[in-house]
């Protein structure tokens, strides 16, 4: 999963649970307003009854109250049943008894103070209590629709928010791995975006330090290796130029003095090609070695180098041999660079055999499984 994806994810999913939590917090606080206001207009029904009880008494007129009582229960959707207590016995506003609806109803009691027993004492308010849950539960499910939406909306926004900080952030990373694969490559002093001071900013300028400090090194190594080639070139070539003339003069008579100096021709020849390569060490260490295959045999390259060495080996109490096995074909290869690995190998021989050893150069004819 893409880093930019996790920063979507995890954006959204707090900004989607910080919207669950306030939509909760929200629906409970909203619950507990609807049951203050069901409250409040049940308080302001009672007051009213309490001030047609006290209008009544002062009018010393009984059937004011009961015409009011029957107005709220003809007029009052909530309002199921009333009763009143006169010379102690419960009268039903309307003149029957009304059986407790489905679902029951909520009693509440207005105690009326009286002078004379005559008069009204309390009143019994009947309320339904479906109604009063289904007031309860319509202005919920109104505020939880809305609270829905708004929820939706912010979530929405907070995504797109989401996803543009998400690529905001992603693309100077982006820009930060190119840079460090352009630098993996070779290509040394590229840059990245870093402006800002966060994070992500400070690790661009890491990035674009070390390039620029990576082209410093290349190139110093770079007028180094020219500078140790330009040396090395002058005396390998005087050694060249000195057996030549070594050849041509006729202090030269026996044929191992002239395969000797032959020999010390094509070594300094072919030390002064890789003295050449030096200055191409960058496409060296890429893989980008220049190969220039020709048909030559590998026989004399064995031979070469074991002449070539044999002084060394004799030096160091070891014993140098080689041996050609048969006929070997003709190959397309380069001899100076094979020279290069047989050097090596010899070299390396050489360096860690103990001293009495014996070290064989062969070379053979090889046939693959298909014969």
């Amino acid at each position: 999963m893409k880093i930019r994806t996790k920063l979507v994810l995890i954006l959204s999913g707090g900004i989607a649970a910080a919207a669950i939590v306030s939509a909760l917090v929200f629906m409970r606080i909203q619950a507990s307003q609807i049951n203050r206001a069901e409250q409040a207009k049940t308080r302001v029904l009672i007051d009213s009854v309490q001030q047609m009880a006290d209008e009544a008494q002062l009018a010393n007129d009984p059937l004011m109250l009961l015409d009011y009582l029957e107005f709220l229960r003809d007029g009052r959707e909530d309002v199921y049943h009333c009763r009143v207590l006169m010379s102690d016995q419960w009268q039903d506003v309307g003149g029957k008894t009304m059986k407790p609806p489905k679902g029951g109803t909520t009693i509440h009691v207005v105690e009326i103070p009286t002078k004379s027993a005559a008069t009204t004492k309390a009143v019994e308010i009947h309320f339904l209590s479906s109604l009063l849950e289904d007031r309860k539960r319509d202005a919920l499910t109104a505020s939880f629709v809305s609270v829905t939406e708004a929820a939706g909306a912010v979530f929405l926004v907070g995504l797109l928010i989401s996803i543009l900080l998400a690529s905001s952030m992603t693309r100077r990373l982006v820009a930060i791995e190119e840079t460090v694969e352009a630098v993996a490559e070779g290509k040394l002093g590229v840059v990245a975006e870093a402006g800002g001071r966060d994070e992500i900013a400070r690790l661009a300028r890491g990035v674009n330090m070390m390039s620029e400090k990576l082209r410093e090194v290349e190139q110093m190594k770079k007028t180094f290796v020219a500078s140790v080639t330009h040396e090395l070139r002058s005396p390998l070539g005087a050694i060249d130029a000195q057996a030549k003339q070594m050849l041509r003069s006729d202090t030269v008579r026996s044929d191992a003095d002239k395969g000797n100096l032959e020999r010390i021709r094509k070594n300094a020849n072919r030390l002064e090609h890789f003295v050449t390569n030096l200055l191409e060490m960058s496409k060296i260490e890429r893989g980008k070695l220049d190969f220039h295959p020709r048909r030559g045999e590998i026989a004399p390259l064995v031979e070469d180098t074991a002449l070539f060495f044999a002084p060394r080996a004799k030096e160091a109490g070891l014993t140098l041999e080689h041996d050609v096995l048969g006929e070997l074909p003709s190959l397309r290869l380069d001899s100076d660079l094979i020279s290069q690995v047989l050097t090596n190998f010899v070299s390396n021989a050489i360096k860690f055999t103990r001293k009495g050893g014996r070290i064989t150069i062969s070379a053979r004819t090889v046939e693959n499984g298909s014969g």
